[in-house]
């Protein structure tokens, strides 16, 4: 699957308007990378970009997939 950052940030975005009360945002980046580009999402677990437990990463978490996204499959 081919995707581009964009079309990650707008399925992110429509998981997360599709169940609000069940994840947080920050939850949602990270299992939607993990759908979309599961290297990736093992490679920012394992650094100080991970999102999932901390909304407040989630700026930085992007910047970071933003500037990364290569993803070609």
């Amino acid at each position: 699957m081919n995707i581009t950052f964009q079309q990650f940030l707008k399925r992110v975005d429509e998981t997360y308007n599709d169940h609000p009360f069940t994840f947080r945002y920050g939850q949602t980046i990270m299992n939607v990378l993990h759908q979309v580009w599961p290297e990736k999402y093992k490679e920012i677990m394992q650094i100080n970009y991970d999102c999932f437990y901390d909304d407040g990463m989630v700026r930085i978490t992007l910047d970071k997939l933003e500037k990364e996204w290569t993803h070609k499959d």
